[in-house]
């Protein structure tokens, strides 16, 4: 009789288990945003990015820009593919003196590449993680 009992426990454990797994998958493309990131292309009006992530919202946070005349801070916000119609959306507010910008991206990260496409444009600017 214990035998009979022990098989819808262990069916039990097992789907507990495989819940938890799937909790664990891989991680966002806002997670994998964080960091520094350089692009070669020349001629483009960032070179470089830091994104560094809110602690309490990770879709959100500040981002260091550099620029050619120099490094700009800026905040920045992604609209992950799920809640947009199945591009991510990267959105960088920044201010040069007293004129404040925002600039809208779709954007993929796949390990150490970042790639950019800035909104209403068909040229994409491709970026890699500094190690």
């Amino acid at each position: 009789m214990k035998k009979y009992l022990a098989i819808p426990a262990i069916l039990v454990v097992a789907a507990l288990l495989a819940l938890a797994l799937a909790g664990c998958g891989a991680p966002k493309p806002q997670e994998l945003l964080a960091g520094k990131w350089q692009t070669s292309a020349l001629g483009m009006e960032f070179n470089a990015f830091e994104f560094t992530p809110d602690e309490n919202d990770p879709l959100q946070g500040t981002v260091n820009l550099g620029l050619l005349s120099g490094l700009v801070n800026g905040n920045y916000k992604v609209v992950p593919a799920d809640k947009r119609d199945g591009d991510n959306c990267l959105s960088i507010t920044y201010a040069l003196l007293v004129i404040s910008s925002t600039r809208n991206y779709t954007f993929t990260v796949d390990e150490n590449t970042l790639t950019l496409r800035e909104e209403n444009s068909s040229v994409s600017i491709t970026y890699t993680r500094e190690a």
